[in-house]
């Protein structure tokens, strides 16, 4: 008897001892290192509330981009899934950006197989806040199989007007020539260009003679100018062939499309007149090599004559124009050859996307070469 009181005794003693250590611990000791001790929550069960993310959002003249760790796949599957009421199976991502598409919306994965989450400024659940355009993303990240934590991505992007829609083209017999109004970021802030012909060879503006180029900046617009044996490549489209310059101006993660084209040259004109307009987004988009997006054309006008006939591809629209309604003869440019005619035209057109809001100008001036 005595010895189990005694085991009582030094039970309370030690349980009193633990008390005080503990009253210690997290009151006086904190005070004693002039802070505070808080208690970290556990996150590997339940849902706690919410943590809102802003960063690693990259902004455009059409729309944003968020990088998506992997890690968060099935939360972006489950959040996908329910804004569009569908479901969502990331296996092809092909198909399933044919139905993002219809709400602005678009994916890619990176070579780590993390995810590039695209959204249209006009896209499905953007809204206008304080001049900036704001979409949120609750993804929720598995911690274990009893639950996980939500996270508030939050993307957003400053209201800009509308970007650079205009492209002026002239060809001639030695030379191409693009004229396009230099651009600025989301924030007004100008950027330092290189150029870079077919993807690959890419050189700061004051080098461009390194690739056959030369570069004239009257600001706002900046020219190009190549030798056409030199920068173009030939295109074939729809069972007609013209010439393509492969340029792009680009900076950091944005690029800038010089892209034009220009018909063969042909001594005598035909009786139509057949002209490829590069299909792109006129303003700042992702500078790589994942961005395989189709625009489609919604409708199609030309200034100088309503009489004409469209049809595209995924990458161009073809035109063809009587040559009779646009051609007009001027005398040669060439003093040796002023007693010579040269034909020329001017054409000037108008395409609108059904992707985009923003419509396209495009200009060609053409010359042939002299012909008696």
């Amino acid at each position: 008897m005595l010895l189990a009181v005694s085991d009582i005794d030094v039970s309370a003693t030690a349980l009193m001892h633990l008390r005080m250590f503990i009253f210690f611990f997290y009151f006086v000791f904190p005070i004693l290192c002039g802070g505070v001790l808080r208690v970290q929550n556990r996150d590997w069960m339940g849902n706690p509330d919410a943590e809102f993310i802003e960063g690693d959002v990259e902004c455009f003249s059409e729309y944003m981009e968020l990088w998506i760790h992997r890690m968060r796949t099935e939360g972006l599957r489950l959040w996908l899934s329910a804004m569009l009421r569908i479901q969502v199976t990331l296996g092809s991502l092909e198909v399933l950006n044919q139905q993002l598409s219809a709400c602005g919306f678009g994916l890619h994965k990176d070579p780590d197989r993390n995810y590039i989450f695209r959204v249209m400024y006009s896209g499905c659940f953007v809204q206008q806040e304080h001049g900036h355009y704001v979409i949120v993303l609750n993804l929720m990240k598995r911690i274990s199989r009893f639950g996980g934590r939500t996270h508030n991505y939050v993307m957003k992007c400053p209201v800009v007007p509308p970007p650079p829609n205009t492209e002026h083209i002239q060809c001639d017999p030695d030379f191409i020539q693009v004229t396009r109004q230099i651009p600025v970021d989301s924030w007004n802030n100008e950027l330092k260009w290189s150029l870079a012909l077919r993807g690959s060879l890419v050189v700061a503006l004051e080098d461009a003679s390194l690739i056959q180029v030369n570069v004239d900046i009257q600001k706002p617009l900046i020219t190009v100018q190549g030798r056409r044996n030199t920068v173009l490549s030939p295109v074939q489209v729809l069972q007609t062939e013209g010439q393509f310059l492969p340029l792009k101006l680009v900076s950091g993660q944005y690029a800038y499309s010089m892209e034009a084209t220009c018909p063969n040259m042909i001594q005598h004109p035909s009786e139509d007149t057949v002209l490829h307009i590069y299909k792109r987004r006129m303003g700042l988009t992702k500078r790589g090599g994942y961005d395989n997006e189709t625009l489609s054309v919604s409708s199609v006008s030309i200034n100088q004559t309503d009489t004409f006939t469209w049809s595209e591809t995924t990458s161009f629209v073809k035109l063809i124009v009587p040559t009779a309604l646009i051609q007009m003869t001027k005398k040669c440019a060439d003093k040796e050859r002023e007693n010579l005619q040269q034909s020329f035209f001017r054409i000037d057109v108008v395409l609108t996307f059904k992707e985009t809001n923003n419509r396209m100008f495009w200009t060609m001036e053409n010359t042939s070469p002299c012909s008696s």
